[in-house]
């Protein structure tokens, strides 16, 4: 088990560095995330981490990220309230759609589909499927190339968005 692990963790490393060399967009994720993926693959092995090195991991990124709120951050929030509201149940509401449609289709199961569809974390919904007794594995799946695609398309929208910016008026 501690063989195993360390080399999903060499894994994900390696895959970070070729994703940095490879220019691939948010290379520490994307490149950890395939190299992790890929030796579990080639090991024909569903290797996990053990939940203390996880959740450390969470805790750091949580860190990271909320060290990045400065002062006036609540001032600030204020002002897109509403329409990150207005997103976040629209995104939600087209997750819970395709994913009962899916069902319907006989594509997925009811458990799978809406887990899969609706936003969330990686973690966040595959524990949830797990406690639903719904298949975590393709649910992870389903998040991972959403997540994928998320991650590699987003600089290109970004600058293709940063097109329609207007000049600031005059004075």
């Amino acid at each position: 088990m501690l063989i195993q692990l360390l080399i999903l963790l060499a894994s994900g490393a390696a895959g970070s560095t070729l994703g940095y060399f490879l220019r691939l967009p948010m290379w520490p994720i994307t490149g950890a995330l395939l190299g992790s993926a890929a030796a579990n693959v080639l090991m024909a092995a569903s290797i996990t981490m053990p939940f203390a090195l996880s959740f450390t991991a969470q805790v750091l990124v949580g860190t990271a990220i909320g060290a990045s709120v400065m002062p006036g951050f609540l001032g600030e929030i204020r002002k897109y309230l509403v329409p990150a509201v207005a997103v976040v149940v629209t995104l939600v509401a087209a997750g819970i759609s395709a994913g009962v449609l899916m069902s319907a289709l006989g594509l997925l199961g009811l458990p799978e589909a809406l887990l899969g569809m609706v936003p969330g974390g990686v973690g966040e919904m595959v524990a949830a499927a797990s406690v639903l007794d719904a298949d975590s594995a393709l649910v992870a799946g389903i998040h991972v190339i959403r997540l994928l695609i998320t991650l590699w398309t987003l600089p290109l929208l970004i600058k293709w968005a940063q097109t329609w910016k207007r000049p600031p008026l005059p004075g």
